[in-house]
Parts: C-alpha cells; sequence; structure tokens
C-alpha cells in the first residue's frame, strides 16, 4: 500500500510504501526514511535553534514591511527577473528559519498563522501613520504589490514543506484584511505574462498614434490596472465594466471618419494625464480619470448613437 509523502531533500511529492523503512528519492537520489517522506518523524527540538529560528524568520518578516519602498519601479520586463533573484536570495535565511520552527511545532498551521498576523498587523501599523486616504491607498498598493509579486513567488519557489500553506493562508488573510484581490502567483507565472489581459480601448490609441504592442503607456497602465485597480472591489467592478463595452466601443470608434482625431483626443484627455499621475504615484486621481473615461465612452458608444459626427459628442 502506498501513502503520498514529500522527499525531504528536494521537497518532489513520492509514493511511499507502508512496508519498507527507507527509500530512494526517484526525484533526487537521495536515500530517505519512510516517516520522514510522511512527516511522521519525532524530532527533538533544540531550544536554542528554535528560538533563534523563530526570532530570525520575525525579525525578517517585520523588516521586509518596514523597508518596503517602491517595488513597482523595477517592475519591468528586463529588470523583474535580476530583482526577483536579489530579493529571494537575500530572504532565502528568512525562509529557512520559517521552515525550521514549521518542521518543530507539532501544530505547525499555527505557526505559519503566526508568521501571517505579523505581516498583516506590521503593514496596519504602517498605513496608520498616513492621515490622508489617497496616501494610504498609495501605500498599499506598494504593499499588494511587494506580498504577490515578490514575497509569495519567493515563498513558491523556496523548496519547503510550509512554503505552499504558507502563500495560501497570506493570500487569503491579506484580502480579507486589506479588501484587496490579490492573487497567488510563481515567478514563471508572472514572468510569463500574469494578468496579462489586453487593454483595448489602450491598444487601439496607441495603434492609432503608430506606437507599439509594447509600448511605454501600455505597460505602464497595465501594470497600474493589475496592482492596483483590479485589488479592490470598486476597482475591480470598474474594470469587469470596461472588458463588458470595450470591444464593442473599438468597433464602434473604427466605424467614424473621423477615429484618428477621437483617439488623439482620447489620449491627450485620459491617457496622457493619467501616465503622469501614476509616475506621480497619485493613484486615486488615475482612477477618477479612469473612471470618467470608461462613463463618457459608454455613454457616447453605448447608450448614445454611433454614427455622425463623433468628437462632437464625447
Amino acid at each position: 500500500m502506498f501513502r503520498e509523502g514529500t522527499c525531504p531533500r528536494c521537497q518532489e511529492k513520492i509514493q511511499v510504501p507502508d512496508d519498507r523503512e527507507k527509500i530512494i528519492c526517484m526525484y533526487c537520489g537521495e536515500e530517505i526514511s519512510v516517516p520522514e517522506a510522511l512527516g511522521t518523524e519525532k524530532k527533538e527540538t533544540d531550544p536554542v535553534a528554535y528560538g533563534e529560528n523563530y526570532n530570525r524568520a520575525m525579525g525578517d518578516l517585520k523588516e521586509l514591511i518596514r523597508t518596503c519602498y517602491r517595488p513597482m519601479q523595477d517592475f519591468k520586463k528586463d529588470l523583474y527577473e535580476g530583482v526577483f533573484d536579489a530579493f529571494y536570495s537575500s530572504h532565502r535565511g528568512m525562509f529557512e528559519a520559517m521552515e525550521y520552527v514549521y518542521q518543530q511545532e507539532e501544530v505547525p498551521e499555527k505557526w505559519l498563522g503566526k508568521l501571517v498576523d505579523c505581516v498583516i498587523e506590521e503593514t496596519r501599523a504602517d498605513l496608520s501613520e498616513y492621515k490622508f486616504k489617497g496616501q494610504r491607498s498609495q501605500r498599499l498598493l506598494d504593499y499588494n504589490f511587494l506580498v504577490s509579486v515578490y514575497l509569495v513567488p519567493a515563498a513558491l519557489k523556496y523548496p519547503a514543506r510550509m512554503s505552499e500553506p504558507f502563500a495560501d493562508l497570506l493570500i487569503s488573510s491579506w484580502n480579507r484584511a486589506f479588501q484587496t484581490s490579490i492573487g497567488k502567483a510563481t515567478y514563471d507565472d508572472i514572468d510569463n505574462g500574469f494578468h496579462r489581459k489586453l487593454c483595448y480601448i489602450t491598444t487601439a490609441i496607441c495603434e492609432s498614434l503608430g506606437k507599439g504592442a509594447d509600448c511605454r503607456e501600455l505597460k505602464l497602465l497595465k501594470d497600474y490596472r493589475d496592482h492596483y485597480l483590479d485589488t479592490t472591489p470598486e476597482g475591480h467592478a470598474l474594470v469587469e465594466e470596461y472588458y463588458d463595452i470595450a470591444p464593442t466601443i473599438v468597433k464602434r470608434i473604427g466605424k467614424q471618419p473621423d477615429r484618428e482625431q477621437i483617439y488623439r483626443q482620447m489620449y491627450e484627455d485620459y491617457l496622457l494625464p493619467c501616465i503622469r499621475q501614476i509616475e506621480a504615484r497619485d493613484y486615486q486621481a488615475c482612477e477618477d480619470g479612469y473612471r470618467q473615461m470608461v462613463l463618457k465612452l459608454k455613454e457616447r458608444f453605448i447608450n448614445g448613437t454611433a454614427s455622425g459626427d463623433g468628437m462632437r459628442n464625447f
């Protein structure tokens, strides 16, 4: 009879026979005991090592939150790999400490709860220092980005038993605590274009102005959509409405004789101001402009008529 286990060396899932004391991992070739693979091995706790690792894990998580500084600025195609690798390498010791305590605990889920509470409490303490809602929103965006683009992917990359359950608990608890909707993603998910849905109207505007699909404007607005606007219930609802109506709007603008002029005006009236606001980290102002653009487009090209002089009624 076989039970599912995990190799303690390479962390791959393996099938473990009940009638053996030791087995060879088919992935890494290491000899391991059946209790090790099943996680039933009794270990003697070294109180000094336990305390050191406990304090290391908690202290490093707090420091990670305290030193969070504009994590979005290096989220670029050519930079992300190097920045992520540096983040992972510098925090590997933290993950090692987290895993050490996890394996010593009789109820490891309680330890994960303490770790997640530490992250959330430290974040709340920092957010409480900002008096204005706009400032808090901007700071929360930094933390959403830190957790979803660096901390969770790094935890999932680290080969340990606690990695997956820690990531799951952190994501679910974070979304409840801050009323957000950040998702769970690995480094590969993100690097391969995680949550890169088509920006219909922005793409159409950029194409009409001779800009490519990888132009700076598109990338900046996609990052804003995925890591700020789409992380709150109100913003998510706005994004969903946009994707319901955007394809129809693009088709109807395409039929206008002055479509090039319409797109240029949209670029000047909405996209450029929004880009400048993102660069200035005035994310709430950008959301207000985004909302106004969607409303105007809906009134003109969904609720109104799509024929005649497009610019006059835009």
